[in-house]
């Protein structure tokens, strides 16, 4: 299931999928694994992207 929630928020920020991947200091394939649902971020990363954006609701991305 892909995750809408998140690729919206990913292009409001103005990114594209392998600048979010380098901002996250992930390869693009986790990333794109990530946003396409076929992987669950680490709680490790879910606690990154939470510090790298204080706006994002990771609640509202993943838990839905």
């Amino acid at each position: 299931m892909k995750r809408e929630k998140l690729k919206a928020f990913r292009e409001k920020q103005h990114l594209t999928q392998e600048s979010m991947a380098k901002t996250l200091d992930i390869t693009v394939i986790h990333y794109k694994s990530i946003e396409y649902g076929y992987r669950n971020p680490s709680f490790e990363l879910l606690k990154k992207m939470k510090k790298i954006f204080p706006t994002l609701n990771v609640d509202k991305i993943f838990l839905t």
